[in-house]
């Protein structure tokens, strides 16, 4: 019997955009994100703020 399990890493990876909305930088995070990657969290970055 040959039995299959498939398995996902458990390596993340950041990416970083910017952009002049939120929702602009949301979109660009999302046309980045891998094939097989789920985008899992967002954040604004206090640093890059204006």
């Amino acid at each position: 019997m040959r039995v299959i399990g498939t398995i996902r890493s458990t390596a993340t990876d950041r990416i970083t955009v910017e952009a002049d909305t939120y929702e602009q930088a949301r979109e660009q995070l999302y046309a980045q994100v891998p094939e097989g990657h789920e985008l899992i969290a967002l954040r604004v970055d206090p640093a890059g703020a204006d």
